[in-house]
C-alpha cells in the first residue's frame, strides 16, 4: 500500500527537473559540467519544516527511570510476563523432566521481577565477567552481593531460559511451510520501530546503513560481513538513524536474498532502492524535505531521482561502474582536481584529494551546489591550503550516524553467547531502547545544564528497578516473615522439595529456614505450596 502511494506521488510530480531534451553543447550524456561558485541548481519543491527533539511530556528535571519507563511500557511488559508464563507452563506440562531438574522450581514471574531481570541485564553489560555464573560466585575476591540479593543464581537462569516474546505453540517449525525465523521476536522489533517513531522527531540529517548483531548460531539469517570489526557473523539489520544526535528511528531484519519478503520489488528496483524506501516509509519521513546521507552500496541516479521526486534529498558517495554517470567522472585525473557535472536538481562531483588516491571518489548529491570549504593543515611547519568540495564535508560529518550509535551501544552491552539466537536481538534492541532514551534525556536538558554520562545514567536506571524490585519482595513476599533463620549453620529437610523428591525416589534437600509456625524445614521458594499441619 505504502509502494503505491509512494508511485503514484512520484508520477503527479512535474518531471521537468530531469528533462534532457533541451541541453546546452557542454553536455555529456546529458549531464553539463559545472564550476565551482558558478552552480545555480534548481530550487527545492520540498523544504524541511519539521521540529526536531524529544516528542514527550516528561519535566525538564525527569529522573533516568522516567525516561526508561517510555520505551519500556506497560504493555511490553505484560506481554513479555503472560508469554514466559504460558512458555513456561506449556514446557512443564509437555516434558517428562528429571528429578533433580530447575524447572521442577518454576514459579510464574511478575512484572516486578521482569524489571529485575532487566535490571541484571543491563548491570551484566556494566560489570562483564566471563559467565552467567560468575556473578553469583562466593569466593572472596569475586562475591558480588548485589546480584544475590535480586535473585538466586537458578532462578535468574530459569527466568532467562524461559523468556519469550510470542505464543509459540502454533508457529511453524524450521522447514515447515509459512516458517518465519523472525516470529518470536517480531512484536518486540515493532514495538520499538513504533515508540521511536512517536518520540523523537529526527533532525534534517539522517544515515542509512548496515548494523550487525553478532552471533554464529545456526539460522538462515546469519550473515558474513568481512569489512565488520566488531563482527563479522551475525544477523544483519537495516537501520535509519539520526545523524546529529545518533537517535535510532527505524530498524528491521535483513531475511537474505532467498526470503519472500520484499522479494517483488528488489527483483525490480534492487535491494538497495528497497531497503531505502522501506525505512523512510516506516517512519513517515518522506516528503518532508530530509536528507539522507548514504554508502556507496544505497547511492544511484535512480534513486536520487526517485528520492527528489517524493520530497526527500540524498547524498552518498557513489561507486564507479553505476550505470548514467557521466564519464569524465571515471576516469583518472590529477591530484587536488575536482569536476562537477549536473542533471536538474543531481549533481555528481568527482574529487582526488592526495597522489595515493589511485582514481577519485565519486560523489552524488540532489541537495549540494557546486562550491568548495578551504581548510589549512600545517605540515612540517608549514601551513597548506586545501580546498574540498561542500559535498564531501558534509558527507564525512553525517554519514557515520549509525557507526557512531553502535560504539555507543557496544560499550556497555552484554554480548553473551546464548543458544537462542533471537534472545541475541532482543537484548540488542533492549540494549537500543536504553541508549535512545538516555539520547532523549541528554537532548531534553537545556544548554546550559549539563547531563550526566550515559554510565551513570544506566547505574540510575539499575539502582531504581533493584529498589521496586526489593520493595515488591517486601510487599508480597509476607512469607520472609514467617521463615526463621536456623542458628549456627544447621539444616533441615525442606518439607516440600525434600518430600517430593522422596517420593520420586530422589536425593533430599536441606534448608537453613525453619517455617515459624509449625518449624518445619522450608525454603523461601518452597513457602507457596507449604500448608502448615
Amino acid at each position: 500500500m505504502a509502494e503505491q502511494v509512494e508511485k503514484d506521488s512520484a508520477k503527479s510530480l512535474k518531471a521537468s527537473h530531469f528533462d534532457n531534451n533541451n541541453v546546452s553543447s557542454n553536455t555529456i550524456e546529458g549531464w553539463e559540467e559545472v564550476f565551482q561558485n558558478t552552480d545555480n541548481p534548481p530550487e527545492a519543491h520540498h523544504k524541511f519544516q519539521e521540529i526536531p527533539g524529544p516528542n514527550h511530556t516528561l519535566p525538564r528535571a525527569a529522573a533516568p527511570i522516567a525516561y526508561f519507563y517510555l520505551f519500556f511500557t506497560d504493555i511490553l511488559l505484560k506481554t513479555i510476563v503472560n508469554e514466559t508464563n504460558a512458555y513456561a507452563n506449556n514446557v512443564l506440562s509437555r516434558r517428562n523432566l528429571h528429578p533433580n531438574s530447575r524447572a521442577r522450581k518454576w514459579k510464574d514471574i511478575t512484572i516486578p521481577e521482569l524489571k529485575a531481570f532487566i535490571a541484571c541485564i543491563i548491570n551484566m553489560g556494566l560489570q562483564k565477567r566471563p559467565s552467567i555464573s560468575s556473578y553469583w560466585s562466593t569466593n572472596d575476591s569475586q562475591y558480588n552481593p548485589w546480584f544475590h540479593r535480586m535473585f538466586s543464581r537458578n532462578r535468574f537462569q530459569l527466568i532467562l531460559k524461559f523468556l519469550h516474546l510470542a505464543d509459540t505453540r502454533n508457529l511453524p517449525r524450521p522447514g515447515q511451510p509459512g516458517y518465519d525465523p523472525c516470529a518470536k521476536i517480531q512484536s518486540l522489533i515493532d514495538h520499538a520501530n513504533t515508540i521511536f517513531r512517536q518520540l523523537y522527531t529526527p533532525h534534517e540529517q539522517m544515515s542509512i546503513d548496515e548494523s550487525l548483531v553478532g552471533t554464529k548460531n545456526h539460522t538462515e539469517l546469519l550473515q558474513y560481513l568481512p569489512n565488520k570489526h566488531h563482527h563479522r557473523w551475525g544477523i544483519k539489520l537495516w537501520m535509519l538513524c539520526d545523524s546529529v544526535s545518533k537517535y535510532c528511528l527505524a530498524f528491521y531484519i535483513y531475511r537474505g536474498a532467498q526470503s519472500a519478503a520484499d522479494r517483488l520489488e528488489i527483483q525490480q528496483n534492487g535491494l538497495a532502492h528497497t531497503v531505502v524506501m522501506k525505512l523512510l516509509t516506516m517512519g513517515n519521513y518522506l516528503s518532508k524535505g530530509y536528507h539522507i546521507f548514504v554508502d556507496n552500496f544505497f547511492t544511484s541516479i535512480p534513486l536520487a531521482k526517485a528520492l527528489y521526486d517524493l520530497g526527500t534529498y540524498i547524498t552518498g558517495t557513489i561507486r564507479r561502474n553505476r550505470k548514467f554517470l557521466p564519464k569524465p567522472l571515471t576516469e583518472k585525473f590529477g591530484v587536488g582536481i575536482t569536476k562537477y557535472f549536473r542533471q536538474g536538481p543531481i549533481l555528481t562531483i568527482g574529487y582526488r584529494e592526495k597522489k595515493s588516491q589511485r582514481v577519485p571518489v565519486i560523489l552524488l548529491s540532489s541537495k549540494s551546489k557546486a562550491e568548495g570549504t578551504t581548510h589549512f593543515r600545517t605540515r612540517r611547519g608549514q601551513t597548506e591550503e586545501t580546498v574540498k568540495p561542500f559535498a564531501v564535508e558534509c558527507y564525512n560529518n553525517y554519514m557515520g550516524g549509525i557507526d557512531t550509535s553502535d560504539m555507543m551501544l557496544y560499550t556497555y552491552l552484554d554480548e553473551r553467547r546464548t543458544v537462542k539466537y533471537w534472545k541475541k536481538v532482543c537484548f540488542n534492541v533492549f540494549s537500543r531502547m536504553i541508549l535512545n532514551s538516555y539520547i532523549m534525556y541528554k537532548e531534553s536538558l537545556l544548554s546550559e545544564e549539563k547531563p550526566i554520562i550515559r554510565f551513570r545514567f544506566m547505574i540510575s536506571i539499575v539502582k531504581t528497578l533493584a529498589k521496586e524490585w526489593q520493595s515488591a519482595k517486601k510487599t508480597s513476599g509476607a512469607e520472609s516473615n514467617k521463615l526463621e533463620k536456623l542458628p549456627e549453620r544447621k539444616e533441615k529437610d525442606c518439607c516440600v522439595c525434600s518430600a517430593r523428591n522422596k517420593s520420586d525416589g530422589g536425593k533430599r534437600r536441606r534448608s537453613r529456614t525453619i517455617c515459624s509456625i509449625c518449624k518445619k524445614g522450608l525454603h523461601s521458594a518452597c513457602f507457596p505450596q507449604h500448608k502448615c499441619n
